[in-house]
């Protein structure tokens, strides 16, 4: 969701003449699935979603849009959801999202499956403090996750050596930043993270113990860091854009004085560049990142790890660790169909792409042959500044992956 209160949808709007049959399509549907009640809005969402480590889950979520009478803009957005998955069962999951100012958010979720997994969240954050002079974030969760998977250390581990483990996640963290020269944030910031693993629960897979014995994090370790960033942005919208570039340098080193059983520094650099074209449908957006992770008990979880939604789209979350990864991303994002849905105007994407990258011990032990590419297209319909409904659907060398998510993932 975006930090930037959004302006309030009217009820749905058919218009007059759709361009296509997708079009025509396309606004027929928003008909079935939003209702108008008492100057808000209901929206029926049906919740499917797939991953190489949890695989199919599928439900529905009705979201509520609240508006402020005065302002017309979002105040209160409530996203309760039903969902079964093979491997936990019957889930409820509670959401909501509360807009105290035009740029600032306070975002909550709860949610409860049948078997294993649990989350409890909470997260506020202002890009504009202090008349948009600061930067305020502060998050705390507890987790508790049944689909997670390790493969080993390296480049090259191999698909066969899969395990799996539930984890036991408590975090809390906070970060205080100052916005200078129009385009610039410096931020610090402090995170804890107590890690607890225990026995596998996934049928046919490996335990984590007693498949890496003596791996560093197993068991309950804790971790407290400090991390100092330095942002420099030009897009146009922080959650949708279109245009623009940004580049983020990262440093975070743990502190035993604080009570952290890790010991490691961490630092990279992330940057994205959009490119636009003489037609305003087409934008190419390319993303780079480096991260390196040095120290002598770095737990297997706080390595840098290749796989999932937001790095190598063929691949599970998490498929590939080590101390150092490099990955690139490449897509062309091409509008399709415009139209007007719920009153505001929605953008339907498709956006083919390529992703390549790797995990490595030491960037001198960096080689080319284990470079994983995936390629792959990606589905979209963008409300903007407010929201994206995404699909990813990649392939690698280990066969296909679907994540579906909220907002682009980069």
């Amino acid at each position: 969701m975006p930090v930037r209160s959004p302006v309030m949808p009217s009820a749905p709007t058919p218009i007059e003449k759709p361009s296509s049959r997708t079009e025509r399509f396309l606004n027929g549907a928003a008909l079935v699935m939003t209702k108008s009640w008492k100057g808000n809005l209901w929206v029926w969402l049906p919740a499917i979603a797939t991953d190489p480590n949890s695989g199919p889950t599928e439900g529905i979520m009705p979201v509520l849009v609240i508006q402020d009478e005065a302002t017309h803009h979002i105040r209160h957005l409530f996203a309760p959801s039903y969902t079964y998955n093979g491997l936990f069962g019957q889930t409820g999951t509670w959401r909501y999202y509360y807009y105290p100012t035009e740029v600032s958010q306070l975002f909550t979720t709860a949610s409860l499956s049948q078997h294993t997994n649990s989350e409890i969240k909470g997260r506020y954050e202002n890009p504009s403090a202090g008349g948009g002079l600061f930067y305020v974030r502060a998050e705390s969760y507890y987790t508790v996750t049944g689909s997670n998977r390790f493969f080993g250390v390296g480049p090259q581990t191999d698909k066969d050596a899969e395990s799996g483990y539930v984890s036991k996640e408590t975090v809390a963290r906070a970060a205080l930043g100052i916005n200078f020269a129009d385009d610039w944030r410096a931020t610090v910031g402090g995170r804890y993270r107590k890690f607890a693993t225990a026995d596998n629960m996934i049928p046919h897979t490996q335990n984590l113990a007693s498949e890496f014995p003596g791996l560093t994090g197993v068991g309950t370790q804790h971790t407290v860091t400090t991390d100092y960033r330095i942002l420099w942005d030009t897009r146009d919208s922080p959650v949708t854009p279109s245009r623009g570039n940004s580049g983020e340098l990262f440093f975070e080193e743990t502190s035993s004085i604080l009570g952290s059983d890790s010991d490691y520094i961490r630092y990279g650099l992330e940057g994205k560049r959009f490119f636009l074209w003489k037609n305003p449908n087409y934008v190419t957006v390319v993303l780079g990142l480096y991260e390196w992770v040095n120290g002598a008990n770095v737990p297997f979880y706080e390595l840098a790890m290749v796989g999932g939604r937001e790095t190598l789209r063929g691949y599970g979350e998490g498929r590939l660790a080590d101390r150092g990864r490099l990955v690139l991303n490449l897509e062309h994002r091409i509008t399709f169909a415009s139209l007007p849905l719920m009153g505001i105007q929605t953008n339907f994407e498709a956006a083919p792409f390529v992703d390549v990258g790797t995990v490595f011990p030491s960037p001198a032990q960096m080689q080319l042959k284990y470079f994983r590419p995936v390629y792959g297209s990606a589905f979209r319909a963008a409300v903007k500044p407010n929201v994206v409904g995404d699909v990813e659907v990649g392939i690698g060398k280990e066969g296909p992956a679907v994540y579906v998510d909220i907002n682009y993932p980069f």
